[in-house]
């Protein structure tokens, strides 16, 4: 089911004070698998290694289970070392790595979170077409407006029968979907780590290989200290696993997705819409001055934390960029002004990053 329809102005979320959700701490660095190449493209250099570089990090910095879930045919039949079930590696994608420019269409998966409702009244702005996948439009109504370019989808990753034909047309992804890391009242039906992080994705990654064998992009918002997770604070973070179903996540669309691919790991997640249920959301965390914005490729900086207006934006830039495909980067939020919207700042940012 659909249903088109005025987006919200970014400025208007620019306004709010903000608010940490729970930050997603996930995953590893991994290579994509495809062949080492190099490109150039809007002034920064893409490389996709052949080789997961786990122990070097170069950063840049710029300052001035669930209830009724349905598991999709294609989960039956290919395990992974935990047991859940994966969609089976497509060898036959004909994707194309490539900047996705405004005009394009995008998948939001997560559009009513805090991150989803910045990212999505981004791309409109910026002229993109976005698909919204929502759990229940009139809700999504409410936080997401109506515009032109904005088609609101009902469907939910747990349900894979729910999926079917949702990612037909699209030119990327963004998946912005997300947990609290401890039992909080956000887990209520089937959305604790396992279900949210982990199967929903696999669901996702499985109508995404269906309906669009050509994808240009699939952008994941991950976690900081998801390489990791035997080192504090990550131990306790990915107490109840949520570090680790999103490094399964991040793993599979590497190595057997077939998809060109961003990972984003921001830090603890400050700055409204608040939408979660952690600590950080009820203390209503504000960046305030640090708006300068720090990347860097892998998994070794440790963020005191990350504005959601830094993740949607970061989201928005990536895909613009091919320097940024193959890639997973940490995103801290630090003191100083910060690039705002310049794309020659962030792409200086990208490219300062990559190794």
């Amino acid at each position: 089911a659909s249903w088109r329809g005025r987006a919200p102005s970014s400025e208007k979320h620019l306004k709010m004070s903000s608010v940490v959700g729970t930050s997603s701490f996930a995953g590893f660095r991994i290579a994509s698998g495809q062949p080492a190449r190099a490109q150039q493209r809007a002034g920064c250099v893409s490389r996709c290694p052949q080789v997961p570089r786990l122990s070097s990090s170069r950063s840049a910095c710029f300052t001035g289970q669930a209830k009724g879930l349905i598991r999709p045919p294609s989960l039956a039949t290919c395990k992974s070392k935990g047991g859940a079930a994966r969609p089976s590696r497509r060898c036959g994608l004909d994707v194309r790595a490539a900047a996705v420019a405004p005009g394009a269409k995008v998948l939001v998966v997560g559009a009513t979170g805090g991150v989803g409702q910045l990212l999505t009244a981004k791309l409109l702005e910026r002229g993109y077409t976005v698909r919204a996948l929502c759990r229940n439009v009139e809700k999504a109504t409410s936080y997401l407006g109506t515009a032109e370019g904005l088609e609101l989808v009902v469907g939910d990753c747990r349900d894979a029968s729910s999926l079917k034909g949702i990612a037909k047309g699209v030119d990327a992804v963004v998946c912005c979907t997300g947990t609290t890391a401890f039992p909080s009242a956000r887990w209520k039906d089937g959305n604790g780590p396992e279900n949210t992080d982990y199967v929903g994705n696999m669901n996702l990654i499985a109508a995404v290989q269906a309906d669009a064998p050509s994808l240009k992009r699939f952008v994941y918002i991950s976690s900081v200290g998801v390489e990791r997770t035997n080192k504090m604070p990550f131990i306790i973070l990915n107490a109840f696993g949520v570090l680790k179903y999103k490094g399964m996540t991040e793993r599979y669309i590497a190595e057997e997705s077939g998809f060109p691919f961003t990972f984003l790991r921001p830090g603890r997640l400050t700055d409204g819409p608040y939408t979660s249920y952690d600590l950080n959301t009820l203390l209503k965390a504000t960046s305030g001055t640090k708006r300068a914005v720090q990347v860097e490729e892998g998994d070794e900086l440790l963020p005191e934390a990350t504005s959601r207006l830094v993740v949607a934006e970061a989201c928005v830039q990536a895909l613009g960029m091919e320097c940024t495909e193959g890639r997973a980067y940490v995103l801290a939020s630090t003191e100083g002004e910060g690039p705002g919207q310049d794309a020659e700042s962030w792409t200086a940012l990208f490219a300062g990053a990559n190794k």
